[in-house]
């Protein structure tokens, strides 16, 4: 299981963590959190994190009811249908603008809290909308506060151990497939009554709104249990709040460290979107950037059309079983990535989910097709998908240095958002099918090109294991070679 592989990843850490022996050296955090290792203190982290994810997923879901709901009260036209989606995805993109600027400048800490404070008050607010317009202002907040999602990631994944860093942020796109079943699940529950789908006294879209609301709550709620990045501290020159908080860590997990250890600074440089583009940056950005907009521009498409297998009908116009057994697949990746985050290489993992996404397509896409062989490829097509969307969060912030890692990896972030609401009207468009499907199969095909070609990331642990090893070795040696020399 997860647990477990954390667990045991954790006690492969260094020498110095498995005896109990620190040396009083000034270390980088990234050593420090290898001697921490994962336990108590990296798994409140998780939770909370993990609640943002489910968030972002219940959210984003939850568009396919509260715009047709809404609007079906207020007997308005279709244009407002798509308005208060949009307004969405509106949201979403001023806040990926903002927020990672935000987070490089001020804190990971601060941003995490506006993030998930937009979307629990504005959440709750859009339950209590008197009209369309109010409607569509509260879920542009909402939407502002999800753009802002992507630093909590960033936040783990400077707080994991290298060594089990890759699998945290795999395990924690479970999360995702989690957030989408309960909302299926409370939709079925307040769409419809005892006596079927529209029943006499169904419960409504603003319970169901308000209900959407409580997992980014519990999250802000554990604010105050969750600390500041020691990385993003030491690159502002804050060593001395850094080394309180890996202290801290350290007594919560039951690790011994030198009491007289020392954090090591890490470069500062001014935070501004060109960084993104300077020579270190500019290929590693184009790649980051297409794979982010592809991959949410196919996860969305996907999701999009996997409804014609089973049908909505009369007895149930949502076709929540579509949508739950459509979970499946998402499950059945999310942890086959687990599986294989730490041994094959980050690149490699996402070309080949990319590769059977372009496989699985044409079967999901195309009619003709038996029912049972549509439904398994969608189920690959959904899995591969959620692979290829997972693992582009994982090596976006892996590919940035902590200066500017909450900026490229929230406007990397900016283009997915992009790529989801392209592929919302993309897929409604009245074109020919084999174009459409030919495209997706295209975007799919250039997102395995992509991954192939991009660069290694620079975190420590973002290769596999044991090049991690060899590259470790392979360090020493040259350290003690120059020591012998000397």
């Amino acid at each position: 299981d997860v647990a477990g592989l954390l667990r045991g990843a954790a006690m492969a850490m260094s020498p110095a963590a498995k005896s109990g022996v620190g040396g009083a050296r000034s270390k980088t955090v990234e050593e420090l959190s290898e001697e921490l290792g994962w336990s108590w203190y990296q798994w409140r982290l998780f939770l909370f994190v993990g609640l943002c994810v489910a968030a972002d997923s219940i959210e984003v879901n939850l568009l396919s009811f509260i715009s047709v709901e809404a609007t079906k009260d207020w007997h308005l036209e279709e244009f407002w249908e798509d308005t208060v989606a949009a307004a969405v995805f509106g949201g979403e993109v001023v806040g990926c603008a903002l927020f990672g600027l935000f987070a490089d400048k001020y804190g990971r800490l601060p941003a995490f809290a506006m993030g998930v404070a937009f979307v629990s008050a504005f959440g709750i607010a859009s339950s209590f909308a008197a009209n369309v317009e109010q409607l569509v202002v509260m879920r542009f907040g909402v939407g502002l506060g999800i753009g802002g999602f992507t630093v909590p990631f960033d936040l783990l994944a400077e707080t994991a151990p290298p060594r089990v860093r890759g699998l945290a942020l795999c395990a924690v796109w479970l999360f995702w497939t989690l957030g989408s079943v309960l909302l299926n699940l409370m939709a079925a529950h307040c769409l419809q009554d005892e006596d079927g789908p529209g029943g006499r006294d169904p419960l409504g879209w603003r319970w169901l709104t308000f209900l959407a609301a409580v997992p980014p709550l519990v999250s802000l709620l554990g604010i105050p249990f969750v600390d500041e990045s020691p990385s993003w501290l030491a690159a502002r020159g804050r060593q001395d709040e850094a080394r309180a908080i890996i202290t801290r860590a350290a007594r919560t997990n039951g690790v011994w460290l030198d009491p007289d250890f020392s954090v090591e600074p890490e470069p500062e440089r001014d935070v501004s979107v060109a960084q993104l583009f300077d020579d270190r940056n500019a290929f590693r950005t184009a790649c980051l950037w297409t794979l982010n907009f592809a991959s949410h521009f196919a996860y969305y498409g996907v999701v999009l059309f996997l409804p014609r297998l089973l049908g909505a009908s009369a007895n149930d116009p949502y076709n929540f079983d579509a949508l739950l057994l459509s979970c499946v697949g998402e499950v059945i990746g999310s942890l086959a990535a687990c599986v294989f985050v730490r041994t094959v290489a980050r690149k490699t993992l996402l070309a080949a989910g990319s590769t059977a996404l372009a496989c699985a397509v044409p079967f999901v896409l195309v009619g003709g097709a038996p029912t049972w062989a549509m439904l398994a490829a969608a189920l690959v097509a959904r899995g591969a998908a959620n692979v290829a969307a997972s693992l582009t969060w994982i090596v976006t912030p892996e590919g940035y240095n902590v200066e500017v890692r909450a900026t490229g990896h929230s406007w990397g972030n900016l283009l997915a958002r992009a790529g989801a609401l392209a592929t919302t009207y993309w897929g409604g468009a009245a074109v020919p099918e084999p174009l459409k499907v030919g495209s997706y199969v295209a975007v799919a095909a250039t997102m395995a090109a992509v991954a192939a070609a991009m660069p290694e990331g620079v975190m420590k642990g973002s290769r596999p294991e044991r090049e991690e090893e060899a590259r470790e070795k392979a360090r020493d040696g040259g350290e003690y070679g120059a020591m012998e020399s000397s």
